[in-house]
């Protein structure tokens, strides 16, 4: 009897050492926190509502040996766009992920702050923030009309990456936990059988004991966080818009423009929404900028300056 267990528990760890053999030879690696140039956690805190949001303060973030940015986040945790704090003035809201924020750009260097040169009667809030969705900026939109009055426009930014996003994707949660050092929580949305959204509270990447040193643990630990987070073929979609419809009877509601910008997609979904948008009289734009060498910024990968300022001047259209 005894042989018997002993063979078997030897059986078990044989067959757990190939498994763990096989996945680092074919290059899977254990959950590591990252070593990066993100800004995470540095500009971020956590936010029972968003997750996270921008964190009050002024920040130097190194890129590489020979580029370091600064952030300026004000007490409402916009980043700074050259705005006076008036609250007298109009606001056009900002909202997006972190091609909105201007992520591992200079604050004079972003298209907030070339809007607010020279949009003077209005205030320009940028309350973009990296790794946002579309429901993040949707809950961050809601908290700003408690907040603040005189909003005339909200723009939001739309990459489709928000689209994986919005749904608590698995990857996602994993990806952003190891940037940030520590396990990130996100709101998701879901469809019911009917396709009504059903909105979640933000919910913590799980890491179990010794992921960070067993391969196959780490893989256990997404196997269940995907689990959890199980969405139906193009559900993603269909929640996306369905979040869009909401952002927009928010602005309305309260006697706002909303404005839809494209600033990253493949072409066929581009076209989508563009039929989406025209068909709920949604104004949209398409703002996209070829990211090649010339418009990202160097070892990082997020628009540079001259794709801001060509994403200025095609926003600057609206008004």
């Amino acid at each position: 009897m005894k042989k018997n267990i002993l063979l078997i528990i030897s059986s078990i760890f044989i067959s757990l050492f190939a498994i763990e053999l096989i996945l680092r030879l074919v290059d899977h690696q254990p959950f590591i926190y990252r070593d990066t140039n993100s800004p995470h956690p540095t500009i971020y805190k956590n936010d029972n509502i968003t997750g996270w949001s921008n964190k009050k303060g002024i920040y130097q973030v190194k890129i590489d040996n020979y580029n370091t940015v600064v952030y300026k986040i004000l007490d409402d945790g916009s980043r700074y766009s050259g705005n006076d704090l008036s609250n007298n003035k109009n606001k056009i809201i900002l909202i997006g992920g972190s091609f909105t924020l201007g992520q591992a750009l200079n604050d004079t260097d972003t298209f907030a702050y070339r809007l607010q040169k020279n949009l003077k009667k209005f205030n320009v809030k940028n309350f973009g923030s990296g790794g946002f969705g579309t429901y993040q900026s949707y809950l961050k939109l809601r908290e700003l009309y408690e907040k603040f009055d005189n909003i005339s426009y909200v723009l939001y930014f739309f990459v489709d990456h928000h689209e994986v996003r919005n749904i608590g994707d698995a990857s996602w949660m994993e990806y952003l936990s190891k940037l940030a050092s520590q396990p990130v929580k996100l709101p998701y949305v879901k469809l019911d059988n009917s396709l009504n959204l059903i909105e979640y509270a933000p919910l913590e990447y799980l890491t179990l004991p010794l992921s960070n040193h067993i391969v196959l643990i780490s893989k256990i630990q997404k196997k269940i966080m995907r689990y959890i987070l199980y969405s139906k073929k193009n559900e993603q979609v269909i929640a996306t818009q369905k979040i869009i419809l909401k952002i927009n009877r928010l602005v309305k509601m309260n006697g706002g423009k909303f404005v839809m910008i494209n600033l990253l997609s493949e072409e066929n979904k581009k076209l989508d929404y563009e039929d989406f948008t025209q068909k709920n009289n949604i104004p949209f734009i398409d703002c996209e900028v070829k990211l090649d060498s010339n418009h990202i910024v160097k070892n990082e990968g997020h628009p540079n300056e001259l794709a801001n300022k060509k994403y200025y001047e095609c926003v600057k259209k609206i008004f």
